[in-house]
């Protein structure tokens, strides 16, 4: 049975619906999100490229990012890494990784990974302890996880350090998540910026707001965006509640409070939170001492012993050097502590961001007499000890696998 012929009206309506679709999946794929050198949203979509000798490694990542390959080029590094390439195997595991919402992803990338680890690649080796660790693209093997990870960490790589606390943050239990923050607290000691974000952001929720600002900066040198994020986060907060502490206190001021009136005049002594005025600091002293406050008077006559009280002239040099005298406890809205803002800080999206330029040390070449060093000689990985089961053999003792020095809460070997 033939079907009606579309009616010029219908054909109308069809045409222009494709053509709107169309533009929008156009408009779809123009989108791009900003990347800047060494931060975030760049760094993951740039990972799936030739790995770079590495200039500032550490950098963070606050978005996952899909990998850009057209078909011949994936054509093209899947045929190297089927020859051997340990560069290839890396890069293509990355690149499943990156892409999660392609068939069979997670068991590509684990394999992929784990045939380059098997090389000798301590990056893989930390891609593929990571993703086993934390159960990334498969099932959940904590135990061959922290093995990997130290074997990443025993080649000198040092992002293995801070993936393996990522790892015991998610073993349950009091024991798993101090040995967490070791872990975090070293790799942040070792300079990884993505660490330094990540123990920020535990002083911030601690209240701890003045070691958590030090802590983005120094992730933010290191180029973490997520960091700069965090950073510009609490400023904005500080300075939208500073304004309204100052509101209060000239409320309060307004009212005849003697401390309100000398926490002002403190201030403006100071440049406190406003802009420094050494004449409106005097009035707000006169008014605090009119108000019975004997701190004010006390400085109104530390300030007029040089000068005349009749004919007044402020002497700069003597009020910056009464301005040391006073006592920075002495003001009420409290800076040693600043309040944390209300919305929660930004951990690292992406751990695996910028992975391909980390240093590390490839393993020595086996020995003459033929007893070559075992991770030299672990054959690769296939895709059923990439993905563990339970018909495997226990973790630790998979072919090619050697036992890890490292316990359930055992602290990373230099």
């Amino acid at each position: 049975m033939r079907r009606p012929a579309v009616t010029g009206r219908r054909a109308g309506l069809v045409a222009l619906t494709g053509g709107l679709l169309l533009q929008a999946c156009a408009s779809w794929a123009a989108i791009v999100l900003p990347s800047a050198g060494g931060g975030d949203a760049g760094a993951a979509a740039s990972s799936s490229q030739a790995p770079a000798a590495p200039a500032a490694p550490g950098a963070s990542s606050s978005i996952r990012l899909p990998a850009q390959r057209s078909d011949a080029s994936l054509q093209a590094l899947r045929r190297q890494a089927q020859e051997g390439d340990v560069s290839s195997q890396f890069e293509l595991g990355i690149y499943y990784y990156q892409n999660a919402g392609l068939p069979q992803a997670g068991a590509q990338a684990r394999q992929w990974l784990g045939q380059a680890a098997a090389q000798g690649d301590a990056r893989a080796m930390a891609a593929l302890g990571y993703m086993l660790g934390t159960g990334t693209g498969g099932v959940r093997d904590v135990p061959t996880g922290r093995q990997w990870l130290q074997r990443a960490a025993d080649a000198r790589l040092a992002k293995a350090t801070y993936l393996l606390s990522l790892v015991e943050r998610k073993v349950t239990g009091p024991k798993a998540m101090q040995q967490s923050r070791l872990l975090l607290e070293q790799a942040a000691r070792d300079g990884d910026a993505m660490a330094l974000n990540d123990l920020a952001v535990e002083r911030e929720l601690e209240g701890r707001m003045n070691e958590a600002k030090e802590l983005y900066a120094q992730a933010q040198a290191g180029g973490s965006q997520t960091a700069a994020q965090n950073l510009g986060r609490i400023a904005s907060y500080q300075r939208a509640s500073t304004s309204e502490q100052l509101g209060r206190l000239r409320a309060r001021a307004d009212e005849g409070n003697a401390n309100a009136l000398l926490e002002l005049a403190y201030r403006y002594h100071l440049g406190r939170g406003v802009q420094r005025n050494f004449a409106t600091a005097i009035q707000y002293y006169r008014r605090a001492a009119d108000a019975g406050s004997p701190k004010a008077r006390e400085f109104l006559a530390l300030i007029f012993s040089r000068s005349n009280e009749k004919q007044p002239v402020i002497d700069e040099a003597w009020m910056q050097e009464l301005a040391a005298r006073i006592n920075a406890v002495a003001l009420q809205v409290e800076e040693k502590h600043p309040s944390a803002p209300p919305d929660r800080p930004q951990r690292v999206a992406d751990p695996l961001a910028q992975l391909s330029q980390q240093p590390f040390a490839w393993p020595e070449p086996p020995a003459a007499d033929g007893d070559a060093a075992t991770d030299t000689n672990t054959p690769p990985l296939s895709q059923e000890q990439a993905v563990p089961n339970e018909e495997r053999p226990a973790p630790g003792h998979a072919q090619g696998m050697q036992p890890s020095n490292l316990s359930h809460n055992a602290p990373l070997t230099e």
